[in-house]
């Protein structure tokens, strides 16, 4: 352990007073009696050690469903939490409370009376350390376990988003700080203690009933209490990003105690040991996030990848390793706002059903105590299994060095890759403008990485090789003779990038551009992933054409992670992002989610990518809710008997005698005042997205008519629709060969009906079946 004192040197402290406060026990007893009973000569009553406390929450209760109960005073407080449901959650004793790192935490007005000794302890389980504006370190703006503090007054016990921890009061009009440089521990119950004890002339700071820190104060000095709320959650001082409350904290609290007396070190380190070894395990327990927290929510994705809550960008780095598939991801696991990127984990047997796990890499100070080269960010990257190893290569981004941004790599060999030694960067930017996102791949004894570039001020990759995975040679002319500026389509950096095989020497190479003549919502060049298809000898890749293919027929999907199964084809996981305001997404309390797997495939063609969803998907069929019905001729619009959220659909159309356009309606209300409709046009041979009346909220920012090409001569004419329904996501396949997938916000209870679709002529329904879907038990 370290720790740091801004006011005083511990090395300085001389005589019996140093003694007191920097040595065994810190001076822990009472302070001699002189005729007051225990007091110190000054007519104040000095309280004992083990005096009852003068504020304790247990939450094993909430009052009114709203309010923690002070067992201290008979007195209960609210708790704030915008969904207006705090969480109970299985805690060290009975029961503790959940934050989510950004609207829940207790802010009560109490005088607590204290003047020469007092001892603040809780129980804390940590999900992450709260977040922060990305800022150098002496910028930061803490969070707080618990304090009562202002500028020039009281007390509290903060942390910062490295983890690192400090008890800051003041005592006679001065400011003391107890600083823990080690990162405060994650997913485990931990108690903290912190003790004045001014008739003893110091301060101490305990950690699981170790003391981790002491300081000398003044003897027989009075601590300067706030007349400010106490609040437990968060800080006093807010940090905002818009919007967002970034400064709060995202875990749980058990038996928050202020005592007025000066706790000994024996007392600490009993609660410790008598409550440890009862506490929840907080990963399967304390810090899981409720159900009910969203239980009510008509746009959440149940049977999706994504995270429990708070913010969710790109997958990455998907692999399996002994038959468990691992996928991590862009992750702010504080609030639904994205800054200082962590690595998100999630595992699953079929990539289908995913699990939760603890978050694999996250910022931190590497260099000094004040310094790392990934302090901004864990961004994207990929992992690689070898020889028992798992090697993840992210981008970092820091303040300063040459690696800024750079290609930072990090090693596990858990059987659960939970936990990362980082070995720091690798590549830095001296040879292209910007860069990001590395991908690799393996032939022969031969590592190649290639990674999402700017160059000559496009859209570009960066190419490396490797025979060890950590030193690396960069090479020129990836896609030979044919310069990054002929396939770029105007952007200012390509990101994400994917190279696979396909068949035989068939690659395909997926770059999300973005920037410049790209943006989001752009209806000519929006951000979406794009696509070559072409030959690659072991050195170069001569791409079949030059301007891309999508590889979304409309666009809505990007940025996909890749693995491969038995069968030896790639399937591809990408995100789906919002479609509405921050403000939505804030009332939500989470934010993006990923597509269903899709199995990649070379069409008949040879130049175009064909994707289908994976056989796996079956599995969330509910027994006996399959219907089936042959429509006939349809004109206008006919009603199958298909309703709900989650639905999975298949349409089969006779398309050769199909003209206008024919589809579906779905997420519609009874009335149709508000749908999506969606069909296939068959004129201009384009596949047609209406959302323009796919919500009533005025929170939706894409309420437009999306008309996508659609090559058919490499999908063929449309004739079967494959539709999945999650809520807010919808993933369709065409023929099993074109794909897309997209948001939409229905808000109406009953705004879940399906109709088929047959506009400017009669359209043959051949087939039509559904099923209701949930995740398997």
């Amino acid at each position: 352990m370290f720790f740091k004192s801004k006011l005083h040197s511990l090395t300085a402290c001389a005589g019996l007073l140093a003694l007191v406060a920097c040595g065994g026990g810190g001076g822990s007893g009472p302070a001699p009696d002189n005729g007051n009973g225990n007091g110190n000569g000054n007519g104040f009553q000095v309280p004992a050690p083990d005096a009852e406390a003068v504020f304790h929450l247990d939450y094993n209760e909430l009052v009114q469903g709203q309010r923690v109960r002070d067992l201290a005073n008979d007195t209960d407080y609210a708790v704030e939490n915008q969904f207006m449901a705090p969480e109970l959650v299985p805690g060290v004793d009975g029961s503790a409370l959940r934050t989510d790192g950004f609207s829940t935490w207790i802010s009560t007005n109490i005088n607590l009376a204290i003047q020469r000794t007092m001892t603040v302890e809780s129980w804390v389980a940590l999900e992450s350390y709260p977040s922060d504006h990305e800022v150098p370190h002496a910028h930061l703006s803490p969070s707080s376990f618990i304090n009562q503090r202002s500028s020039a007054t009281g007390f509290s016990v903060d942390i910062n988003t490295f983890g690192q921890w400090e008890f800051r009061f003041f005592v006679s009009g001065n400011e003391y700080s107890l600083f823990v440089e080690e990162p405060f521990p994650l997913y485990e119950w931990t108690h903290i203690a912190a003790v004045i004890d001014t008739p003893n002339g110091n301060a101490r700071l305990y950690l699981n009933g170790d003391q981790v820190a002491n300081e000398a104060v003044p003897v027989d000095s009075t601590i300067n209490l706030a007349n400010v709320p106490l609040v437990i959650g968060k800080s006093n001082d807010d940090t905002y990003m818009g919007i967002f409350l970034v400064n709060a904290l995202n875990g749980a609290f058990d038996e928050t105690r202020i005592y007025p007396g000066a706790r000994t070190s024996a007392m600490i380190q009993e609660e410790y040991s008598t409550r440890v070894s009862a506490a929840s395990d907080p990963m399967t327990e304390a810090l899981v996030v409720p159900e009910s927290r969203f239980a009510n929510d008509l746009q959440r994705p149940r049977l999706h990848a994504m995270p429990p809550a708070n913010w969710a960008n790109e997958p990455h780095g998907l692999i399996e390793v002994d038959g468990r598939y691992h996928m991590f991801y862009q992750r702010t696991p504080n609030g639904p706002f994205k800054t200082q990127m962590h690595w998100g984990h999630m595992v699953s047997d079929d990539l289908v059903s995913w699990e939760h796990d603890q978050d694999a890499l996250r910022p931190t100070l590497e260099d000094s105590p004040t310094q790392g080269f990934d302090m901004k960010g864990i961004w994207s990257g990929d992992v690689v299994y070898d020889q028992g190893t798992a090697y993840a290569f992210y981008t970092n981004v820091n303040h300063s060095s040459s690696f800024n941004p750079g290609i930072a790599v990090a090693v596990s060999d858990d059987d659960d890759l939970r936990h990362w030694e980082k070995l720091g960067p690798i590549i830095d930017t001296s040879s292209v403008q910007d860069f990001r996102d590395p991908y690799l791949w393996k032939e022969g004894d031969t590592w190649h990485m290639l990674i999402g570039a700017r160059i000559s001020g496009g859209g570009a990759l960066d190419y490396y090789r490797s025979t060890d995975l950590l030193n690396w040679t960069r090479r020129t002319g990836f896609t030979g003779s044919v310069a990054f500026s002929q396939l770029d389509i105007g952007s200012d950096i390509w990101e994400m990038p994917v190279f696979e095989q396909l068949d035989g020497d068939t690659y395909v190479l997926v770059v999300n551009p973005i920037g410049g003549q790209v943006s989001k919502y752009d209806q000519d060049k929006p951000t979406r992933g794009v696509y070559w298809t072409g030959r690659w000898d072991g050195n170069r890749f001569t791409p079949d054409y030059l301007t891309p293919k999508n590889l979304d027929v409309i666009e809505g999907h990007l940025s996909p992670t890749v693995t491969r199964r038995d069968d030896g084809l790639p399937v591809g996981i990408g995100i789906v992002d919002e479609r509405r305001s921050s403000q939505a997404q804030l009332d939500a309390g989470w934010t993006h989610t990923f597509s269903f797997p899709r199995q990649w495939y070379l069409m008949d063609d040879r130049e175009t990518l064909g994707q289908r969803p994976i056989a796996e998907l079956e599995a969330l069929r509910v027994a006996d809710s399959h219907s089936q019905t042959a429509p006939g001729s349809v004109s206008g619009q006919q009603d199958p008997g298909i309703r709900g959220r989650m639905k999975e659909i298949i349409v089969e159309v006779d398309a050769d005698s199909a003209q206008g356009q024919y589809g579906v309606i779905i997420a519609s209300s009874a009335d149709g005042a508000e749908r999506t409709r969606l069909f296939y046009d068959a004129d201009s041979q384009q596949v047609v997205l209406d959302k323009t009346r796919s919500s009533f909220s005025d929170q939706v920012e894409d309420k437009r008519f999306f008309r996508g090409d659609y090559d058919e001569a490499a999908f063929g004419k449309p004739e079967r629709l494959h539709i999945f329904i999650d809520h807010s996501i919808v993933d369709v396949f065409i023929n099993d060969s074109a794909a897309f997938s997209f948001r939409i916000y229905p808000e109406g209870e009953h705004s879940d009906h399906v109709y088929l679709l047959s506009q400017q002529g009669e359209t043959t329904f051949l087939n039509v079946e559904s099923w209701d879907l949930a995740l398997p038990h």
